[in-house]
């Protein structure tokens, strides 16, 4: 990893990074914004702040998605600074609650019983002595049920092109337990342009650790991850969070990774790269969609036209464009449990700009993204319906029917 230090000066204070972070648009405060947060990091590296008592409250507001590192000129690498500095504070002062938190979003088991236990309680938000261990403040959390993968019409491989290739598809932690349905679609569209999956054992990338400051485990997560898919295959993944991680693993793993990232394709790049539009003709979708950026995927990635590009390839598809499309919804992995107050705020903005597009679905490309708005989504009466894109893609084959009550 590059110097934390060395990366501090490569920001000029210009300004530009402000407009676009959604945290210093809602405070207007310097210091919630990455050129202030930069310097508190400057700061305390001189001796000049404490970690704990002076940067770590703002470090900790911040969402880490990277928008202001798609408006820099300078090309600062904030989300690499944020890791890093979150890494030093956990060094100097551990929050077990953070740790309790990741350990338990990021172990598929322990995710299924923390979701059950959030289902017995009233509006199935977290029990509130559950969400002030974690953020000192009362729940907004609605945790969504783990759903059965849906009964898709079988898979009718005589029209389809003969296999051509094999990939690795990243199982995850979140995304396996919450939206089975989505790793059910990705497999059948990789199968639609002729890839099947190589299924392998496998655990988590690392990637909510890392963007909480928790190096060393990310480290080990990934390592044994690159292990567990050692045959030169492209590596498919549906999840926004996980892909940046993963594309970055030259920088977190030294150069054993960097072999691994140059495999790791979002699956809207696969899909499109390998000729997704062209078998959509086949499909249709009669249905207004709007999309919504996830941050990893847009900002850490810079993957904005491929998702769009591909719905609209499907025959019937309305798209209407998302105000503020790339703006953070206010999920951000776990943010939304330790800073219930500004993702609620967030989360109310995206919203409002969902319903001002009249779409009835609303698409994206990340688990946490996908589970938050849908939280709003249920608030407002469900009447908008938000799918990863992939579910979407695959409603142009089978029908939206399958998708729904899942």
């Amino acid at each position: 990893m590059q110097d934390l230090e060395e990366l501090t000066t490569h920001c000029i204070r210009c300004g530009f990074c402000l407009e676009s972070c959604p945290t210093y648009s809602v405070t207007g405060s310097e210091l919630e914004s990455p050129r202030g947060r930069i310097y508190l990091v400057r700061s305390a590296l001189a001796g000049q702040l404490d970690w704990s008592e002076d940067v770590s409250p703002h470090l900790d507001l911040c969402l880490g998605c990277r928008a202001c590192e798609t408006a820099c000129p300078s090309g600062v690498q904030y989300g690499e600074i944020l890791e890093q500095a979150r890494d030093l504070i956990e060094q100097k002062s551990p929050k077990r609650a953070r740790t309790l938190l990741l350990d338990s979003t990021t172990r598929p088991g322990l995710l299924r019983l923390q979701l059950a236990a959030g289902k017995l309680a009233p509006g199935r938000k977290l029990p509130n002595p559950v969400s002030r261990l974690f953020s000192g403040k009362p729940a907004e959390v609605d945790k969504p049920v783990p759903q059965k993968a849906p009964n898709f019409p079988a898979l009718d491989t005589q029209g389809l092109p003969a296999v051509k290739g094999r990939v690795y598809l990243l199982e995850g932690c979140a995304m396996r337990v919450l939206y089975p349905r989505v790793h059910a679609a990705t497999r059948r569209l990789l199968r639609r342009i002729g890839f099947e999956v190589e299924e392998v054992e496998q655990g988590c990338c690392g990637a909510m650790h890392a963007h909480n400051g928790h190096l060393g485990e990310a480290r080990k997560m990934g390592q044994a991850l690159t292990a567990a898919m050692p045959r030169d295959l492209p590596v498919v993944v549906n999840s926004a969070g996980c892909g940046s991680t993963m594309k970055e693993y030259g920088e977190l793993l030294g150069d054993p990774g960097a072999g691994f990232a140059h495999r790791v394709l979002d699956l809207s790049e696969f899909l499109l790269a390998n000729g997704l539009p062209e078998q959509l003709t086949q499909g249709r979708l009669p249905e207004t969609v709007t999309y919504h950026d996830a941050c990893h995927l847009a900002h850490g990635q810079r993957i904005k036209s491929q998702p769009r590009e591909l719905l609209r390839a499907i025959p019937g598809i309305s798209m209407a464009e998302l105000p503020e499309a790339d703006r953070c919804c206010g999920s951000a992995g776990v943010y939304n449990v330790l800073q219930p107050e500004m993702a609620r705020t967030l989360l109310n903005l995206k919203w409002k700009n969902v319903q001002s597009t009249g779409a009835s679905i609303v698409a994206t490309g990340n688990p946490g993204c996908h589970a938050w708005i849908a939280q709003a989504s249920r608030e407002s009466g469900g009447s908008i319906q938000v799918m990863h894109t992939a579910e979407v893609l695959e409603a142009a084959f089978i029908g939206i029917d399958p998708f729904k009550g899942h």
